[in-house]
């Protein structure tokens, strides 16, 4: 499909060399906003930065900084409310803090104690375990901040009884949670805590539910405000949110879907994941051209030794359901087996591989100008993204952190370009982000010799390294990869590869390896596998 309108290509004729300035910055799972004439991006550990160009970022923030923080003033009395659950000084944060993932957004209809509307809210996480989290939020008149607390919303982690993690003084019993506060005040009908919420033994069934960290908010096409929030152990839920107080609409009743899955008192509709498989990082946006909500999440360990990668997922409803371009639902199946014995369970199973499910954007590669360089251009563990769209610009950014070969634990900002192929899924360009926007491209542009990465499906530790395949004027493809191509529509790309088609589109984009600029192509395939060329 033709999503945004596309300008005639002229510069590229000349096939010219350009030097792009990058001030990069390291932001870990980076939420983006755009105020006025500048981008910001909002992490965890409290970090944040800004940009006019998406290229080169500024920090502002002083990291866990407190009394003087620049975000949240003296940070350990602003959050304590919620730093009585979870965040700081406490179990694996001991000594420390544990601040999480924002959420910037800017919010009209909030109403101020002073009768004002409008603010800058931030939607944080703060942690202490893998389980025990909860998400708060505070607002700003400004978007630099500082920021006020407003309130907890979400709880992760409580037990039945009273019971405490290893170097914490925290009591972990449900009553010591929000919980209680609204059933008396009837905002949850049920006069006490739910069975399932935990295990035989009284701890947590951090297989069903989430651990409340990684908020994403969004408007969906009426104008109602929703938030989506989890993490790996339990899945992905969503939630209502109310316009002027930002807190959060519980459904007060427990039920069900029409398409079967679970809709708790407490935290909302479950969207995705579950059964303690890697699932992370939420976000949510409507595409005002394509009419879909696109949700993307991340799979796998995000450490430099991991598999975090990018997946995504589309419906035509906010709360789901959310399926694959296999139509595979976002949420796991009752059918597969859950610890080797048959569930009737809503929600999944334990020991699913879950790699076949989700359109996988992209894994760790390895693009290499020749046989004898050793590194080249790379990513290992890029994810926990959000997106930028700007309908009036033609633009589609997918935001991201990532890491890289041989170099440790060290992390920066990335932006890579997003486009939907003709059956309205987004592909990723294979570049970061200079500027470049779809152009009318000719066949002679395409014709040539590229390095070529199929993405392929697994959650794996394995660098796919390129091979170098030939666009033929044929239209076959010769080399590491036989098949076909065709250049549809002005950029779209149809290319067949071992009996798959692989839809997407080409461009002429600055190539990282050859620091010149040149043509691309980027496409996904009718199983969710990603491909992507760079001609040389």
């Amino acid at each position: 499909m033709e999503a945004f309108p596309i300008k005639t290509n002229v510069e590229s004729e000349k096939n010219a060399r350009i030097n792009p300035q990058f001030e990069n910055v390291s932001v870990h799972d980076p939420s983006i906003i755009k105020v006025d004439d500048t981008y910001y991006v909002f992490g965890t550990h409290v970090t944040a930065a800004k940009s006019k160009d998406l290229m080169k970022w500024t920090r502002f923030t002083n990291g866990y900084t407190t009394p003087n923080n620049t975000l949240y003033g003296d940070m350990s009395a602003n959050l304590a409310e919620t730093f009585k659950w979870a965040g700081e000084d406490d179990a694996n944060c001991k000594g420390g803090f544990g601040v999480w993932a924002p959420e910037p957004f800017w919010n009209k209809d909030y109403l101020h104690k002073d009768g004002t509307k409008g603010a800058y809210m931030l939607y944080y996480s703060a942690s202490s375990t893998p389980i025990r989290s909860a998400i708060g939020f505070a607002v700003a008149k400004e978007i630099e901040g500082p920021y006020q607390y407003v309130d907890t919303l979400i709880y992760s982690g409580f037990t039945r009884d009273d019971a405490y993690d290893k170097r914490s003084n925290v009591n972990k019993k449900w009553s010591n949670t929000n919980i209680l506060q609204l059933i008396k005040a009837g905002e949850i009908k049920n006069k006490d805590a739910k069975v399932d919420w935990f295990h035989p033994d009284g701890a947590y069934n951090n297989s069903m539910y989430p651990n409340a960290i990684d908020a994403n908010l969004f408007y969906d096409e009426t104008g109602k405000l929703w938030m989506t929030y989890g993490s790996w152990s339990g899945g992905i839920f969503i939630l209502e949110l109310d316009k002027e107080s930002g807190r959060a609409i519980y459904p007060g009743e427990d039920g069900v879907t029409e398409d079967g899955r679970i809709i708790d008192r407490y935290f909302g509709t479950k969207i995705a994941g579950g059964y303690r498989k890697s699932c992370e990082g939420p976000y949510v946006y409507f595409d005002t051209e394509t009419k879909f909500y696109y949700l993307f999440v991340t799979y796998g360990w995000l450490g430099a030794n991991g598999e975090y990668q990018m997946r995504v997922f589309r419906s035509k409803k906010p709360d789901g359901p959310y399926v694959d371009i296999s139509g595979q639902d976002a949420v796991l199946k009752p059918e597969h087996a859950f610890m080797g014995v048959e569930t009737t369970d809503l929600n999944g199973t334990h020991d699913t591989d879950h790699a076949p499910f989700g359109n996988k954007l992209f894994g760790h590669f390895q693009f290499v100008e020749n046989v004898e360089e050793e590194v080249g251009y790379n990513y290992v563990s890029s994810g926990h993204n959000s997106v930028y769209v700007d309908v009036e610009n033609n633009l589609r950014l997918l935001v991201f952190h990532t890491r890289f070969l041989n170099r440790g634990e060290r992390h920066e900002l990335r932006i890579h370009q997003l486009f939907m192929n003709g059956d309205a899924w987004p592909v990723v360009a294979p570049s970061r982000y200079t500027g470049e926007s779809l152009q009318e491209i000719r066949k002679d542009q395409i014709i040539g010799t590229y390095q070529f990465v199929n993405h392929e499906k697994d959650i794996s530790k394995v660098v796919k390294k390129t091979t170098a395949i030939t666009l033929q004027e044929d239209g076959t493809i010769a080399g590491s990869t036989q098949g076909s191509w065709k250049l549809i529509n002005k950029y779209q790309a149809e290319i067949n590869i071992a009996g798959q088609t692989y839809k997407g589109v080409f461009l002429q984009q600055w190539n990282e390896v050859t620091e010149q600029v040149d043509t691309a192509f980027t496409a996904l395939s009718n199983e969710g596998k990603s491909i992507w060329g760079i001609r040389i």
